[in-house]
Order: C-alpha cells, then structure tokens, then sequence
C-alpha cells in the first residue's frame, strides 16, 4: 500500500484556527478512552500504535489539509508491476461480474464480446500464478453458462483469485521493499568501508563539490614546469599538501601529556559537581515535559508519522496522559 501511494496529506496549519485546535483535542480524547492503569501495562510498540493512530485520525477528521502528489516513486521490478497489473485487472473483471450479479437483467451481448477476451487473459493468469492457486479453478468459457444461478458461482471464484493474488502482491510489495531498503543498507555500508567521502555526502544528503585540477605550474627558480598528466598533477598535488606545512613536533601520545594550556582546557571544571549527571537517565517529570513540548518550534516536517509539533502541543489531557506514560516508560 506504500508503495502503490501516489499522494500524501499536508495539513494547513496557518490557516487552523482555535476551534478548530479545540475540536482536534476533543475528537482526539474520545478516540482515547482507554483506563491509563490497563495502558501501562501494554507494550512500548503496542502504546505507540495506538497514540499515533488515533492522532492522526483525529486530525484528519477536523483540520484542514490538502492532498499534494508525491514527486518520487520507487521503480518496481518487472514481475512485480506485471503481478500489479494482473491483480488491477482482475478487480476489473471481478467488479464487472458483480454488477451482472446485482442486476442479471442488465446482461447482453457487449458483456459476452469483453468476456471473451477476458477469458484468454484470465487463464492465463491460473497459468502463471498456478503456483498462488492451488485449487482448481475453471472458468466458464461463455458467460451466458454462468447465468444459470445469476453469475454466483462465477463471482464467488473470481473474488478467491482476487483475494488470493492481493495476498501475493502484498506479500511480493514487502519483500521488494525490505530488499529495497537492505540494499541501500548495503551500498551505505560499502561506502563507509572502501569510499567514506561518497558515504559522508550520502549521509548528509549533499552532493559532491570538487575543484578540478587540469594544470600546474611549478615555479621552480631554475627548471619551472608545466604539468598536465592527471597522474603528475596528483602526485604534485599530494606533495605539495604534505611538506608546505611541516611538521615540526611529534603529537603527544596521551592527554597527560598535552601542552598546558590544553590539559587546563579539558581539566574538569571545579565549580561543577559531578553529581549534576546522577538524573540524568531519570524519566522527565510533567512540568520538564509539558515546558519542552511548548518550547518545540512550529512549521517543522512531520516525518513519516505525519504528527507535528503543533498536534502534540494542542493534544486534550487524556491524550496527554497517555502521551506523558509513553514517554516515561
């Protein structure tokens, strides 16, 4: 379903006003009826489902938002767009027969013509799937055959082939988005490991700047020389960088044995206790949690989740609760 997404939802936060804010709060705390004791006891992805699922159906059901088009789209491989298409058209098929099976007085002539071809296709389909339907299933050839109970039976095994080629293709979707992100994994992974500078840029989401040296001049007081093999003018290169700045002392071998100046730098301060970082991995209390919430900056992206700043400033108290025992736990 990810995959197949062509849209996503942006919400309009400039133009919210305060009942609008009031009525996400609302909606969002009867979406939350649960005793916060029994959702203690839940486990950590089980709370953030819940949270996170009943935030964004309150907010999409009363602030406003528009729908935008997403920009990229994951290639898919060749048997996964063929097994797209043939599940697409077998929906096609399988809403056309239950139409003829709400209303059989609407059948004629134009349906047998489409079915015909759809019969070719169809079986074909069984045949390249046959390993998905294990069951024998056998089409009528004329769809007149199938009038005989009001297209039942022929609706009845076009929606078990339906059904069992969206279990295929959501099982394929997975598996192609699982080996999608393993590789990218994998490429970050060579990269740290034989080229760090394309790793680095990858990381930081930039692309690589880099002057181009198709030339140097050495200045020399006797022989001056232009070089203009790409070999020469790295090695130059190189040379250059390596002596121009020389090094005149050894770097000292542990911190006890920095210059003074440097070891008074990174000396422990004496009018800080050590005791300062006790708390530090003691769960945050409400009046820490709620200040940090409120100080959180506005017209930030979301991320994946879809739930922003502004929606977990504007939560009502149940969802607020829930909110503070997930953090604390």
């Amino acid at each position: 379903r990810q995959l197949g997404r062509n849209t996503r939802r942006v919400f309009k936060y400039d133009s919210i006003s305060t009942e609008q804010w009031t009525a996400f709060a609302d909606n969002l705390d009867k979406l939350c009826p649960i005793d916060p004791l029994i959702f203690d006891a839940w486990p950590l992805n089980q709370k953030c489902e819940y949270l996170h699922s009943r935030i964004i159906k309150a907010a999409n059901s009363t602030l406003p938002s528009v729908t935008v088009g997403n920009t990229y789209v994951p290639k898919k491989p060749k048997d996964l767009e063929s097994l797209c298409q043939s599940y697409r058209f077998l929906s096609k098929v399988a809403k056309t027969i239950r139409s003829l099976h709400k209303t059989p007085i609407s059948y004629s002539i134009h349906y047998e013509t489409k079915w015909s071809s759809y019969y070719i296709r169809l079986n074909n389909l069984l045949s390249l799937y046959k390993q998905t339907f294990v069951t024998p299933i056998i089409l009528p050839p004329f769809l007149r055959d199938a009038r005989i109970d009001d297209f039942a039976n022929l609706l009845q095994m076009l929606e078990n082939m339906t059904l069992l080629l969206r279990s295929l293709l959501l099982l394929k979707e997975k598996e192609f988005q699982a080996s999608s992100i393993q590789a990218k994994i994998d490429a970050r992974n060579d990269n740290f490991t034989n080229d760090i500078s394309t790793f680095i840029e990858s990381a930081l989401s930039r692309t690589r700047r880099r002057i181009v040296l198709d030339r140097v001049f050495i200045d020399h007081p006797t022989h001056p020389t232009l070089l203009t093999s790409p070999d020469a003018i790295d090695q130059e290169v190189i040379e250059h960088f390596q002596n121009f700045v020389p090094i005149t002392s050894t770097p000292p071998s542990s911190i006890q044995d920095l210059p003074e100046r440097w070891s008074n730098a990174y000396a422990p301060l004496a009018d800080v206790s050590p005791a300062i970082f006790d708390s530090l991995m003691d769960p945050p209390t409400l009046d820490e949690w709620s200040s940090t919430i409120s100080s959180m900056p506005n017209d930030k992206a979301p991320g994946p989740s879809m739930i922003s700043y502004e929606m977990l400033k504007h939560l009502g108290p149940s969802a607020s609760t829930l909110l503070f025992n997930l953090i604390c736990a």
